[in-house]
């Protein structure tokens, strides 16, 4: 036997049938992949109309014992007087968000300057730097010329 010969060591070979997982039946082409692609299909047709079903079918029922109502019976029930609240609601919500908006245009309003009053500290503070080292310079010169005068 070659070490360079691969050929006649064989792995056993296990059959697909014999492993019975999920995916070797979902391989098989007569039984697996048709029967799953159905029932996913099923489930999204099922599903959705039942869905539809129950929530059309939640009303809510008075109690005098009859379910035959009109549309407009049905829209009573949320009349004048829930529309003029839900109105009032709509414009307090609407104040509150132009009050909210006009507040957020003066914020920014004082972030601008307050942005522009820290560049101009900062650029103060630069000078200063400046300021500091040229005369930190001047007065080494002045100590060095002070000492060579004292020294003669």
């Amino acid at each position: 036997m070659d070490v360079g010969d691969h050929s006649s060591i064989r792995m056993p070979v296990t059959s697909s049938s014999n492993s019975g997982g999920f995916l070797s039946w979902l391989r098989h082409p007569q039984r697996g992949l048709p029967y799953l692609i159905f029932s996913i299909v099923a489930v999204l047709v099922i599903l959705p109309l039942l869905t539809h079903y129950y929530i059309s079918a939640f009303d809510d029922v008075p109690a005098t014992g009859y379910s035959h109502q009109s549309r407009l019976d049905r829209a009573g029930r949320f009349g004048s007087a829930k529309s003029f609240e839900l109105k009032n609601q709509i414009d307090e919500l609407r104040a509150i968000k132009a009050s909210v908006s006009n507040e957020l245009l003066e914020l920014e309003k004082k972030r601008q300057s307050l942005l522009t009053e820290i560049s101009g500290y900062t650029s103060a503070i630069d000078e200063l730097k400046q300021s500091y080292r040229q005369n930190s310079e001047e007065l080494g010169r002045l100590k060095a010329s002070l000492t060579s005068l004292q020294v003669c």
